[in-house]
C-alpha cells in the first residue's frame, strides 16, 4: 500500500521541511561564504550523501507506513538527525561565528534524534512481532514480498512451489489442496473486475480463517487457491477442504449496487504429494483432478439440455 505523505503524514511533512528551512537559515544568517580554496569538496561529497540518504529514508517511511507512533518515532529521529547533518553540510560552505550555542545546535540534535529512532525501532520489532503472527498463514518462514498476488495478499504460485519443495525434502507426505471458483469469469463479465478483485479478496480472507497456523495458502492462478498442508493426514486434509467449501457456499457475498446478495460456489480437490515427487508434477496432477471435475460438470449440464 501506498500512502500520499501529504495527505496521510501532513503533519510530519511540515516537520521535516520545517527543520531544513530551520537549517538553511541558521547558517546563512549568521555565517559569512568561504572561499572556493577553502571548500573542501570530499567533505562536501560525504556530507552531503548524509543528508541525501536521510531524506530518502524518511520518504520511503512517508510512502510506506501509516500514521501511528513507529512512523512518528522514526521520521521525527531522521529529521532531527538530518537537521544537524545539514549545519555539518553548509559548513563546509559557510564560515559560522565561534559562538557557543551555534554549537550546541549543530552537535546536540543528532544525538537526540539517533535516540527518537532507535526508539521508534524498538516499537517497530513489537508491531513486527504482532504482524509476524499475523502473518504465518500466508507465509511458510520465507518471505519474498515480490512474489505476493497484490490483489489477495497471499503469495502465488512461484512461491507454493519452493515451500512445497522445501517440504518434499524433509521426507514426509505432504497434502495439497486446491480450490476452484466456479463460472467467475461470468461473475467478471456480469459485474466487473472491481466486483471481482474484491470477491478474491473476501475469498482468500475466508479460506485463511478456516486454515490452521501451519498451512500455507496461496493464489496458484486467477480464480484457483491451493494450500499446502504439512503434516496432515488425508482425513484431515478432506475435512478441512469440506470446512472451507461450507464456509464459502454460506458466504453472501454483497455486489456494490446490488440488493441480492451472491453465494460462490467452488470444486475442491487434494493430492497427497510424496518425497519422491517433484512440486511441479503435484500442483499439475492436482490441475488436472480440477479440470477433470469441469469437464464432468459441463457433460452434465449438456445431458440435461
Amino acid at each position: 500500500m501506498r500512502f500520499n505523505p501529504f495527505y496521510s503524514h501532513r503533519f510530519l511533512v511540515n516537520t521535516v521541511i520545517a527543520l531544513l528551512l530551520l537549517a538553511f537559515f541558521l547558517s546563512a544568517f549568521f555565517g559569512e561564504l568561504k572561499a572556493k580554496e577553502h571548500i573542501q569538496w570530499l567533505d562536501v561529497l560525504g556530507e552531503g550523501g548524509i543528508v541525501l540518504m536521510t531524506l530518502s529514508w524518511i520518504t520511503a517511511l512517508l510512502v510506506s507506513r501509516p500514521a501511528g507512533k513507529v512512523t512518528r518515532y522514526l521520521v521525527c529521529g531522521l529529521a532531527i538527525f538530518m537537521f544537524s547533518a545539514t549545519l555539518d553540510l553548509l559548513d563546509e560552505w559557510l564560515i559560522q561565528p565561534s559562538q557557543l550555542w551555534l554549537s550546541w545546535i549543530e552537535s546536540l540534535p543528532a544525538p537526540i534524534g539517533m535516540l527518537l529512532t532507535s526508539l521508534g525501532l524498538y516499537y517497530w520489532h513489537q508491531e513486527q512481532y504482532v504482524l509476524n503472527k499475523q502473518l504465518r498463514r500466508r507465509e511458510a518462514h520465507l518471505r519474498q514480498h515480490d512474489k505476493v498476488c497484490p490483489i489477495t495478499g497471499l503469495y502465488k504460485a512461484d512461491y507454493l512451489q519452493k515451500v512445497l519443495t522445501d517440504q518434499l525434502k524433509v521426507g514426509k507426505p505432504v497434502i495439497v489442496g486446491a480450490i476452484d471458483v466456479r463460472d467467475f469469469s461470468l461473475f467478471n463479465r456480469e459485474f466487473g473486475f472491481y466486483e471481482g478483485d474484491r470477491l478474491l479478496r473476501e475469498i482468500s480472507e475466508l479460506i485463511l480463517m478456516n486454515c490452521r497456523v501451519g498451512d500455507v495458502v496461496c493464489r496458484y492462478a486467477g480464480d484457483c487457491f491451493m494450500i499446502l498442508m504439512p503434516a496432515t493426514s488425508t482425513a484431515q486434509g478432506q475435512e478441512l477442504l469440506r470446512q472451507i467449501k461450507s464456509a464459502l457456499a454460506h458466504c453472501a457475498f454483497k455486489v456494490e449496487g446490488i440488493k441480492k446478495a451472491r453465494f460462490q460456489h467452488v470444486t475442491t480437490e487434494f493430492v497427497v504429494g510424496t518425497p519422491q515427487q517433484y512440486a511441479h508434477d503435484i500442483t499439475h496432477q492436482l490441475q488436472l483432478k480440477l479440470q477433470q471435475q469441469k469437464q464432468q460438470r459441463a457433460q452434465q449440464r449438456e445431458q440435461l439440455c
